[in-house]
């Protein structure tokens, strides 16, 4: 009987120290912001951006930053489809594409191997030419 007795009160003593050792190393996460001063900076930083998204000012709503978004990845796919260009992949050589306040329209020009691009704004047209001219020979280290 004092076996048993000696060998339960072993066994609840060393369940009760692991499992207060357990509890405190998984709850000690709770307090990591109060004694840290640069994980309270962060946390406030974070905080306080989420709250300045979520107000809208009288100079843009959140409609007009959405059509903002619009517009600056329309540019950004304008961009990607002239910089990624082939000639010899058999796309057609010309395309328009809308941009916020006009549009953009480039052309492939195979006999002087030039990209054209033209921007129309305010009624009249931009041009810019990209000669992609003799490809370097590669750099010697």
């Amino acid at each position: 009987m004092r076996k048993i007795v000696l060998f339960s009160l072993v066994t609840l003593l060393v369940l009760s120290i692991a499992g207060q050792a357990h509890a405190n190393f998984t709850m000690s996460w709770q307090f990591g912001l109060i004694n840290n001063p640069n994980a309270r900076q962060v946390a406030l930083n974070i905080a306080n951006a989420q709250q300045e998204l979520l107000r809208t000012t009288d100079d843009q709503s959140g409609l007009d930053r959405f059509k903002e978004s619009l517009d600056r990845m329309a540019m950004s796919k304008a961009v990607r489809d002239i910089v990624n260009f082939d000639p010899e992949a058999g796309d057609e050589g010309y395309r328009f594409v809308p941009v916020d306040d006009g549009w953009i329209y480039y052309e492939w020009d195979d006999e002087g191997e030039i990209m054209r691009i033209f921007h129309y704004a305010d009624g009249s047209w931009t041009e810019i030419t990209i000669d992609s001219g003799a490809m370097p020979s590669r750099p010697t280290w």
